[in-house]
């Protein structure tokens, strides 16, 4: 299975989130997202689900940009784990 992927501003990723341009900014500043392939004002569409991670964490557990940044990259990290390990059962 393959995924198209589609690149967005900064402004259609907060128009499709329902937040403010500038929190997807602080998003960007704090590592929370990352810019498309080195081009400060793409993103790839991917990137609406990290920030719907982000807002759930500060406005459900009032955690701030800086710890929603730890929980993301963790939850990064057993994804991967996850996946690694799915891989090894198969094969």
């Amino acid at each position: 299975m393959t995924s198209t992927f589609y690149t967005l501003t900064l402004h259609e990723i907060a128009l499709r989130c329902g937040v403010e341009p500038t929190f997807v900014q602080q998003l960007l500043e704090v590592g929370i997202i990352e810019a498309h392939s080195g081009d400060e004002s793409q993103f790839s569409s991917e990137i609406t689900l990290r920030v719907h991670r982000a807002v759930r964490l500060q406005r459900d557990l009032g955690v701030n940009l800086e710890g929603a940044a730890v929980i993301l990259q963790l939850l990064d990290q057993i994804e991967a784990l996850e996946h690694e390990l799915r891989g090894r059962r198969r094969g």
